[in-house]
């Protein structure tokens, strides 16, 4: 069997291009539900250190504890299983650094918001701010986890040139 240097070139244009189209309907990289739950833990720690009768310790603690726990465990599970995962030569590395700025973003902005409502005399400020940063990371971690898969689809395209 002979292949022509055009037949070969064709036949690896087809891969190359099944192979983008695979990574650009991937799962996202990063599970955004995970960091979602990690803000629910935070949420939640606010409301039974700040707002609870002290005895809802002994129950709230652990129960969260649990919850995070069962969620690290889901997480862990589910990166391992996943059925098409990017081979660490094309993930791009500023998708990473995208991902701690966010974590930064959400940090910071969970402090400051703590501080204006402390500021505006608000009660349960640290509750409050916990939940409405659920919301925020249940908006933002979607689109944060898309953009990171679409710049390694984006970079494994561009580096099979």
């Amino acid at each position: 069997m002979h292949i022509t240097p055009e037949d070969a070139a064709r036949s690896l244009a087809e891969i190359r291009q099944t192979q983008h189209r695979a990574l650009r309907s991937a799962p996202p990289l990063f599970p955004s539900w995970y960091l979602v739950a990690v803000w629910t833990f935070v949420a939640g720690i606010q409301l039974v250190t700040e707002v609870t009768p002290p005895w809802v310790l002994w129950i709230g603690v652990p129960v969260l504890a649990i919850g995070l726990a069962v969620a690290v465990v889901k997480f862990t599970n589910d990166i391992r299983h996943q059925s098409l995962r990017p081979h660490a030569s094309v993930m791009d590395p500023w998708s990473w650094v995208g991902l701690a700025g966010w974590i930064v973003v959400t940090t910071l902005g969970s402090i400051m918001l703590t501080f204006g409502l402390q500021s505006l005399e608000v009660d349960h400020p640290r509750t409050i701010m916990g939940a409405i940063m659920v919301a925020v990371v249940a908006a933002s971690a979607p689109l944060l986890t898309r953009w990171m898969s679409r710049r390694t689809a984006r970079r494994a395209a561009t580096s099979d040139r």
